[in-house]
This record gives C-alpha cells, structure tokens and sequence, in this order.
C-alpha cells in the first residue's frame, strides 16, 4: 500500500467512483469534487443476485467483476479513485496462487441456520453435557473474544459449515477475503482484511482489534487463513495494468473504503461531535451509536448489540431492525389488488388516518406476502382496532416501525453520555411522516442528512485518502455544502409516551 495525497487546492476536480453493493442490486456512483461540494451521478446500475446450486447458496463473483469494469469503463472523465462497499459476513477463498476457489457463498444458504450455530457455540463448552445451557454459554464465550452478538449467518458459522460440507476447498484454501476485500483483490491484487468488514465476521477480537485466534482454533479455524488487518482511507495501489486498457483508466487506483455498507453510511452522517446516535434507515434499518468505546455486559449480549467498526478504527455498536421492507412490501400488495401509489401518495394517505390506533411487531414480519391481510390477522388477534382503509394499514406500519426505533434506541440509551439526537440517513431519510413520527416516539430530535449515504461515505474516504480533507471538521463542511439536512421537532410526546405502553405490551 502507498501513500498518495494528490488533492491540491488549485486543482479543479477530482473524479472518484463508488460502487455500494446491495443484496440484489449493485450501483457505481461518480462523484466530482471541485474542493467545497460534491456532485454525484449513477453511472452504472446492475442487478444481481444468489443462485442456489446443489442445494448451497451462491454469489456470481464473475458477473459482478464484469459489472464493474463496465462501470469504470462508462466513466469518460479520467479516475483518481474506486472504492467497494458490500453487505456484511460473506466471503471467498484464493489459493496460494492467487487463483479464485469457486463462488463465494452467500449469507442466505439454508444451512446456515440455528442448528448449525448452536452446534457451533455448544461446542465452545464440551465440559456442559446441557445442550440448552451449552449454547447459551458458548454464545457468552462467543462475545468475550469478539464483541459481536452471535447471529447463523456470521461468517464464525459459515466457516464451521464449510469445514464439513466442503472440506477439500477450505483445505485448498490459502486466504479467506471478504466480499469488498476480494472485489479489491480481483482489481489490484492485494490482499488485506478490512477493519469495518472484518468486524461483521465474529472472528476479530474487537477489543484488541486482532484476529480473535483462540476463538478460531476452539473452532478448528485456521487464523493463518485470514489475511493482514488494516483500516479504511488507504490507496491500495493502480489497478492491474491489463484491466486499467481495458477500461480506458490508465491512472485509476483502488482506494480502500469501508468495506461494510453500514459503516460506510455511518460515514456520512453530518455529526461534527466525534460520538452520536445514528440510524440507517432504509430497506433494512440499523440504530447505533459511534463511539470510540466498546460496550459489554450480559445486557449487551441479550440486546444483540454488536460492536461493530468504524472506518477509523472507532466502534458502532448496533442492532439490526427491519426498516421500510414493510413500507414496500405493503406497496407490492397493493399493486396485486390493481392500486398504484407512490411512496408520496402512501405517505399522504398515512398523516391523513388518526394516529396511533394499532400496532404490530416490525420484525415479526419478514417474510413476503399478503401484507393487508396479515396485518389485519395480527390486529384482531391481539385484541387492536382492525385497519380498515389502505391509508390506515399505512399508518400502523410506519407507527410500529417508530415505537420499534424507540424500543432499540431504550436499549443504547444506558451507553448515550452526549447530547440526545438521532441522525438519520439512507434512503429513509427521505420519509418525511416516518422522521416526524420517530422523533415523537424518541421524544428527541431528528436530523437528517445524505439519502444516498452509503455512497456517499465510501466517496468520503475515498477522499481522505486522496488528501482532499483531513479534520471532522473539514469532512462536515463538505457534506453541508453538498447535501441537505432537515430537523424534526419531537410532538404530542406525552400521546406518543402513552401509546408506546401498549406496543410494548405486544412483547410480553
């Protein structure tokens, strides 16, 4: 890795391409910065998905290279940089030389369940004969060397998987990257792991922030199969000759980012305090704290509060939420029953319905179908007034997904010694009726920044890298010029405070 500060104040522009991987669809995103504002332009957006083949779940790798090039080769302005961005816990596998052992394996394989993670955990405690109390205090063990809550997809799982079911590639296996750091491989060919993405595996001691090698050997992992620890904000070096002709980007270099999308987003909240509250609020939402302490505690581990990494080494203790899946998986029913309505239209229809009349439990519906029938179903078998118009099932969902950020942000509160706000980005931030309501919920302000805050954090740290700013400071100052930010005035706080005791009663 090299250092390479190219920024000067007498330069005009500098180009810099995102690319933000969801779990369905990609994106490359250019920015130009003219050293006060950015400016930001979808290049490229691709689809993308697992494939399920022989009963395991897939990542197409392949396509998603050639997706890629395809991006940085639509981009006609010379690049100074790329940087990665990916969903958490998945991986892929070279061997010692160099070449790629198979597809990486995606987070959503079937064996990856709750049987598999319990093994797993009571394994960490052979000497309890209990299989019950053996996996709660394999789970505590768990957390002890790595600070992460134990979730079946994390990657300490998969591992354990791919040690039974696909011995002789994990034996072929010289270094396990993962998905930004392989992306990053494939494109310069340097290996590292990434603090921020590492985090998400339950394989680092994030107390020390090395590799957590006694968890692994327990594990019957190899830690020489991880690859060297460092942080975001690094120029890793050109991309390979051959595909800098291809692309027609002879000077471009592959510039190290978060390599989680969350810790990315985090990256763009618009907070000039060094500790705040976040939420990522979008399709999935995930509430947290920035923080340069790590938090611990048998209350930590019964939240499932993990401290995850920030791009600077920090942590962002966090729990994961669903977020507005419900808002469009109401939508999609609608749109079966003929009846098309904007987001704007559902948001309309949804302040127009009298408040806080049902509620259901967000995260108790993760699974698609009929969403007005089975928020009805929910409403009268728990004894709430039956939703009655499109308007009205709009309402309760937005209102419940509120009550449940409240619930969330009761368990962090303990940890929270600064100013009590929130600072909402992603595309939620977007929502107008769903800030208004969370900051009545909380019963504290809300802020929100950047809707396309994942890009917008990897394009961040993408700058610093370059030199383009080096202080909190600096970095607010160009998120202020460059994107909006509105606040949300807490209302009806002693209605809301009432109405959040019977939301709180449909979890007894």
């Amino acid at each position: 890795m090299c250092k390479r500060n190219i920024w000067r104040k007498d330069m005009d522009t500098i180009n810099v391409l995102a690319f933000d991987l969801g779990a369905s669809s990609g994106r490359g995103m250019l920015a130009r910065f003219d050293g006060t504002k950015i400016t930001l332009e979808e290049i490229h957006r691709f689809p993308h998905n697992f494939s399920v083949l022989n009963g395991r779940a897939y990542w197409n790798i392949v396509s998603l290279y050639e997706e890629m090039k395809e991006g940085m080769r639509l981009c006609k302005e010379p690049l100074s940089g790329v940087g990665f961005d990916t969903w958490g816990v998945d991986c892929g596998m070279i061997d010692a030389q160099g070449n790629l052992l198979g597809m990486p394996g995606s987070y959503r394989d079937a064996a990856l369940d709750q049987d598999n993670m319990d093994a797993v955990l009571a394994s960490f405690v052979p000497e309890e004969k209990d299989h019950d109390k053996a996996v709660q205090e394999g789970e505590r063990y768990a957390f002890s060397q790595t600070g992460i809550a134990s979730l079946a997809y994390n990657t300490l799982y998969k591992l354990c998987y791919l040690q039974k079911a696909m011995p002789e590639q994990m034996k072929a296996a010289d270094k396990i990257l993962f998905m930004p750091n392989l992306i990053e491989y494939l494109f310069s060919g340097v290996v590292h792991s990434e603090y921020s993405i590492a985090s998400t595996s339950q394989l680092l001691d994030m107390k020390e922030k090395k590799w957590a090698v006694e968890l692994m050997e327990k594990a019957g992992i190899d830690p020489s199969l991880l690859a060297p620890l460092d942080y975001a904000g690094k120029d890793l070096g050109p991309l390979r000759p051959d595909v800098a002709r291809e692309v027609g980007q002879e000077k471009l270099h592959i510039l190290s980012v978060s390599g989680h999308d969350t810790a990315c987003a985090v990256a763009a909240v618009p907070a000039r305090e060094e500790e705040f509250t976040f939420l990522s609020s979008g399709t999935w939402s995930l509430m947290g704290i920035s923080s340069r302490t790590m938090l611990e505690g048998e209350q930590v581990i019964h939240d499932k509060i993990s401290n995850e990494g920030t791009w600077d080494g920090g942590y962002r203790p966090t729990v994961n939420i669903i977020g507005l899946w419900l808002n469009q998986e109401l939508r999609r029913s609608f749109q079966r029953e003929g009846k098309e309505y904007s987001f704007a239209q559902m948001n309309e229809m949804a302040a127009a319905e009298k408040p806080l009349q049902s509620f259901i439990r967000p995260d108790d519906f993760m699974q698609p179908g009929n969403y007005p029938e089975k928020i009805r179903a929910y409403c009268e078998q728990t004894g709430q007034p039956v939703p009655q118009t499109d308007g009205a099932l709009i309402r309760c969902v937005l209102e419940s997904l509120a009550m449940r950020y409240r619930q969330v942000y009761q368990s962090l509160r303990p940890y929270i010694t600064w100013e009590e706000k929130l600072y909402i980005v992603g595309g939620g931030a977007q929502n107008q009726v769903l800030n208004q309501f969370t900051a009545n919920a909380l019963g504290i302000p809300v802020i929100t920044g950047a809707s396309e805050a994942t890009a917008v954090g990897n394009i961040m740290e993408q700058l610093y890298a370059l030199g383009a700013y080096r202080t909190r400071e600096e970095k607010c100052n160009i998120l202020a010029a460059s994107f909006d930010t509105a606040e949300y005035l807490p209302q009806d706080t002693d209605v809301w405070d009432e109405a959040y005791q019977r939301f709180e009663q449909l979890y007894q």
